[in-house]
């Protein structure tokens, strides 16, 4: 449409218009972020099958967003609530330059931001119905996961 407002986006969830700086957008882009720097560490070709499973999990978690039918695995889900936040020191590795630990610690944030989006988005009206606790509980777990997984690099 000429007369479309450049400020709003549609929002193919909620089938609406949102402005551009609207919880939902923040998240997908975080997401997207996220997912972009899985995809750096798969580059680096360092535990390829663990770190595609780590963007498969995000994938799975964003899509149950959209459709309640889309759940993770019992295997995958089982695994992940042995996760806990651990602390991690990659001073080391980041001064070494290794990319593979600072591209899982950038997924980590974003999915930290990604997590924090969304529990403001449970809040809203408009989007409480797609947002729940099953993704809230495992978006928080696999970033556990990423973190363990990259402290094992760093302790390697």
């Amino acid at each position: 449409m000429e007369d479309e407002n450049p400020l709003m986006e549609y929002c193919d969830l909620i089938d609406d218009y949102l402005p551009l700086d609207h919880e939902f957008f923040l998240y997908d882009s975080e997401f997207k972020m996220a997912e972009s720097f899985l995809g750096l560490a798969i580059a680096e070709a360092k535990n390829i099958e663990e770190t595609r499973e780590l963007l498969d999990i995000l994938d799975t978690l964003n899509s149950h967003i959209y459709d309640g039918d889309t759940v993770l695995s019992d295997e995958i889900r089982k695994s992940l609530r042995h996760y806990n936040k651990e602390w991690i020191d990659a001073k080391e590795k980041m001064n070494s330059g290794n990319k593979y630990t600072a591209n899982l610690i950038m997924a980590a944030a974003h999915t930290r931001l990604m997590l924090a989006h969304l529990y403001k988005l449970k809040n809203m009206d408009q989007f409480k119905d797609f947002v729940d606790d099953y993704t809230l509980e495992f978006l928080g777990k696999l970033i556990n996961k990423m973190l363990n997984v990259a402290m094992g690099d760093v302790l390697l």
